[in-house]
C-alpha cells in the first residue's frame, strides 16, 4: 500500500532539492547510486561523482522546484514536482528505489511538457559541458539549442493537427 506525503515523514531528496542544498542532494544517495536520465536512455550516471555534476547543473538550472506530491511503499518512492526552465513550467516524476538503510540506489527522472523538456535539455547540457570546456559547452549548446525552438513549434501545430482530427 502507497503512503501519500501528508501521512508519512518528507523523503530527505524532497527537502534538499527545494533548499538547493546540493551537499544533502549527495548525503541521500548511496555511494554506488546510478542516476537515470529523462533525456535519453543513453545516458547513466553512475557514483557520487557523476550524480554530483548533474544534480549541481540541475539545481541551477532549476527555478522554483516544488513537490506536490509524494508516493512511498516499502523500497520504492514517487515524487511529483514542478519548476521553471527559463520562465518555462515543466513538470517531473521521480522514481527512486531506496537501499536498507533508506539511501537511493536507483533515481529514474520523467518530465514533461516536451518544449519545455527540449529547453532543459539545452540548459543542463551546456552547464554539464561547461564543466569540461568551453569549447564542449559551445558544443553541446550547438547541439540542443535547436531542440527548443523546434518543438516549441511542433506543439503547437501538431496539437492543432491532432485535436482537428477528432
Amino acid at each position: 500500500m502507497s503512503i501519500p506525503a501528508d501521512e508519512t515523514a518528507k523523503l530527505d531528496l524532497r527537502i534538499a532539492m527545494e533548499r538547493g542544498d546540493l551537499a544533502s542532494v549527495l548525503d541521500t544517495f548511496a555511494p554506488d547510486a546510478v542516476l537515470r536520465s529523462p533525456l535519453t536512455s543513453r545516458l547513466v550516471f553512475s557514483g557520487r561523482e557523476q550524480i554530483e555534476a548533474v544534480m549541481g547543473v540541475v539545481i541551477d538550472v532549476f527555478e522554483d522546484l516544488r513537490y506536490t506530491d509524494q508516493l512511498v511503499s516499502g523500497d520504492r518512492a514517487v515524487l511529483v514536482a514542478t519548476a521553471r526552465v527559463k520562465g518555462r513550467e515543466l513538470e517531473m516524476v521521480d522514481h527512486l528505489r531506496l537501499d536498507e538503510q533508506g539511501k537511493i540506489r536507483e533515481l529514474t527522472v520523467f518530465f514533461r511538457p516536451f518544449p519545455v523538456v527540449a529547453v532543459a535539455m539545452h540548459a543542463i547540457a551546456t552547464g554539464l559541458g561547461a564543466r569540461k570546456g568551453k569549447g564542449t559547452a559551445l558544443a553541446m549548446s550547438a547541439l540542443t539549442q535547436p531542440l527548443g525552438p523546434l518543438t516549441a513549434v511542433g506543439d503547437r501545430i501538431g496539437a492543432a493537427l491532432v485535436k482537428s482530427t477528432l
